[in-house]
């Protein structure tokens, strides 16, 4: 067995866009190993663990280190075939030349050749096993990785000069190593070597190369040289630096996720700082000085420990070790309190002009070209509010001012302060509304409709935010089904499929009696004429794209896949009553009767295949003992109505039918007996399914 070499590759390029990091680094990865697989590099002795490949990444780096590649390839076994056996031999067997050929072709003597009849074959063929030697590694590298690297899919290619070579950015430096030795590779006129470079700032200092002894030397060499290699890495300390400023300031930092994902990409050393901004900025409200932040500054804001306000400074990357002399501090300080006064002046002119006064202002926005404008998409939510309140409530009150909530949900989008930071949607006009004193109910529905924004976005928190979000959504999905705009494989360009999934999670978890059938008549009566395709076609194109919502979302709720399948079969309408069978299923399943009575349910099923009810029963021609108690027992079932306690009752005739299906023969030759019999069984199958479809259980 060949021993075992490290293998690390570094392209060394001008400033990658960070979008293009993770994906150019996991490309190369796959490609490599499908590479170290065909050719038979990667394997260990057996019984041994693979390595996992490691990916590095920085703004002017992308890097790859695999472990345990052989140093010499195994050595390869083939079957050749060759011409039919009669062309091969001579009737005294002597070989003829068209088989001495064959076998000089290969480098064997004819002694090796034999007759077999491969697989296709018509006849018996002349067949040799030869057996190549493994190559160095490192030969076998310098030959592949030129083709692997210009096969990496570059969203956007460029090329430079005079050269044909294309790639995200220009290729500077390539460190390539095998263990110690270096894999001689020149990709774009650029030559490998064991060498690479490190922060800008440090080679003022230290002008030369950085060299790279081994590939398991490699981030302690660049960290030395102000590059921290790992986007992993870079984002904890990131995040711990965070905490602990956040901390030193009396509070704690907003957390953002998708920033701290961002400020890993697009730094090589990561230096959190801390800056000041004017208190009087924290008049503005705390969502538009995050976005701000956010978006301009790709910097974090500091909230007080209970997360109710914000304290007046701010954290960003500096990508160098220090700011001695507090430049980064000072510019990014500048630069930020500009921002804030844009904002407070957008903030300021917006409320100039009360946000109802915005409304006509809507019918200049497009919402879909067949549906019309955004005022007659406020027209059509409002009309299902009023629609859906009247059966949720039976308040006037609060059902008119979920109307108005409805009329003014849209307005911020003519705003100043929406059309710089188009995510404020929806935050801005809660905001204007409740600084113009609104009803509390009223500024919360509009500022939270827009919820759930994704799958791990949490639903309006008030019951008026819910349904305005799931009429708007609605309105959106029913509105594009009705003029054809329908999701279809993994297109989905308008979102459509997250809309049905945030409706159907409000449902879910607010418990409402609202079927998708109400909802896609509600929402159909309120596009009216703007619809193109037929209602019966549409409101089947809905039924059937919710239907699929509504199992994502079992998935999303960690039900087994027998307990989602089971369950929807069963009906899938009332999403209160489907959870509380999915509920009681996943409990039930680890009864031990369970497994019994799920067998009875497909047996009955099986009887009843070719079988109609006739919609009578007559118990008293029931003759034995076993189908009276099963009877009787059936009767009780039929009178629970609770879902755990249905499963339970079900679980009580697991005994019952297996004794009857021991002692009864159900298709028996007395005509008005079975008839009985075929009744009870379909009775029993009804109870089955008030729960679920057993048939599916698997």
């Amino acid at each position: 067995m060949s021993a075992t070499k490290t293998f690390l590759l570094e392209l060394h390029c001008e400033e990658i866009p960070a979008r293009f990091l993770g994906s150019l680094a996991q490309d190369f990865q796959s490609a490599f190993q499908n590479w170290c697989h065909q050719h038979h590099v990667g394997y260990l002795q057996e019984g041994e663990v693979q390595p996992e490949p490691e990916c590095f990444y920085s703004p002017r780096k992308l890097a790859w280190r695999y472990r345990g590649l052989m140093a010499i390839q195994s050595d390869q076994t083939e079957t050749q075939v060759g011409p039919p056996q009669r062309m091969c031999v001579d009737e005294s067997g002597k070989p003829t030349i068209q088989g001495e050929k064959f076998a000089e072709k290969w480098g064997v003597p004819f002694s090796a050749v034999r007759f077999e009849q491969p697989a296709g074959k018509k006849e018996p063929c002349a067949v040799v096993t030869v057996t190549k030697a493994g190559r160095p590694t490192v030969e076998l590298l310098q030959e592949a990785l030129p083709g692997l690297i210009k096969g990496l899919h570059v969203p956007k290619a460029m090329r430079w000069g005079h050269s044909e070579f294309e790639f995200v950015r220009p290729i500077r430096n390539i460190l390539c190593l095998f263990g110690e030795q270096v894999v001689p590779i020149t990709v774009d006129g650029v030559t490998a070597t064991n060498t690479t470079w490190g922060h800008r700032l440090h080679h003022r200092q230290h002008p030369e190369a950085v060299k790279v002894a081994t590939p398991e030397a490699y981030e302690a060499a660049l960290e030395t040289a102000g590059v921290v290699v790992s986007v992993d890495v870079r984002r904890a300390r990131i995040a711990q630096q965070l905490d602990h400023l956040a901390a030193e300031a009396g509070g704690r930092v907003v957390a953002d996720a998708e920033l701290l994902d961002t400020l890993a990409e697009i730094v090589e050393f990561p230096k959190i700082v801390r800056g000041d901004f004017p208190a009087a900025f924290l008049e503005l409200p705390k969502e538009v000085l995050v976005t701000s932040l956010r978006e301009h500054q790709k910097s974090f804001c500091i909230e007080k420990p209970d997360g109710t306000d914000l304290l007046p400074f701010f954290l960003t990357a500096a990508n160098r070790m220090d700011d001695p002399a507090g430049f980064v501090k000072a510019g990014n300080e500048w630069v930020l309190k500009a921002r804030l006064y844009d904002a407070r002046f957008f903030f300021a002119e917006d409320r100039k002009l009360p946000l109802a006064g915005r409304t006509e202002k809507l019918k200049a926005l497009t919402f879909q070209r067949e549906l019309g404008s955004y005022f007659d998409k406020t027209e059509r939510v409002a009309q299902l509010v009023e629609t859906l309140a009247g059966r949720l409530s039976q308040d006037a009150a609060h059902r008119a001012r979920a109307v108005q909530a409805a009329r003014l949900a849209k307005c911020d989008l003519r705003t100043l302060m929406v059309g710089e930071f188009p995510e404020l949607q929806g935050i801005m006009g809660g905001e204007y509304l409740k600084r113009e004193g609104a009803h509390e109910e009223v500024w919360k529905a509009v500022k939270e409709h827009y919820q759930p924004a994704g799958a791990d976005d949490a639903i309006p928190g008030t019951p008026m935010g819910c349904l305005l979000s799931l009429c708007d959504k609605l309105d959106t999905v029913a509105g594009c089904f009705s003029v054809g705009l329908i999701p279809s494989g993994s297109k989905d360009p308008l979102a459509l499929r997250r809309a049905g999934q945030g409706i159907v999670r409000i449902l879910w978890e607010r418990g409402w009696a609202l079927t998708p059938a109400d909802l896609a008549a509600a929402a159909l009566g309120a596009v009216g004429a703007k619809a193109t395709k037929p209602a019966a076609e549409t409101t089947e194109a809905l039924l059937a794209f919710f239907k699929d919502r509504v199992g994502y979302q079992l998935e999303l709720a960690g039900y087994a896949g027998s307990v989602r399948r089971s369950a929807l079969a069963a009906g899938w309408a009332d999403l209160a009553d489907l959870r509380a069978r999915c509920e009681a299923l996943s409990a039930f399943a680890e009864d031990a009767r369970f497994a019994s009575l799920a067998q009875s349910a497909k047996r009955i099923g099986n009887i009843l295949k070719d079988e109609t009810a006739d919609g009578g029963f007559d118990e008293g021609l029931l003759a034995q003992a076993e189908e009276k108690v099963l009877a009787q027992q059936l009767a009780k079932v039929e009178a629970v109505a609770d879902q755990k306690a249905l499963l339970a009752a079900l679980a009580d005739l697991a005994a019952p039918l297996e004794a009857f299906f021991n002692a009864v023969m159900v298709k028996c030759e007395d005509a008005a007996l079975r008839a009985a019999r075929l009744s009870l069984l379909h009775r029993l199958r009804q109870a089955f399914l008030r729960v679920a479809d057993f048939s599916l259980w698997q």
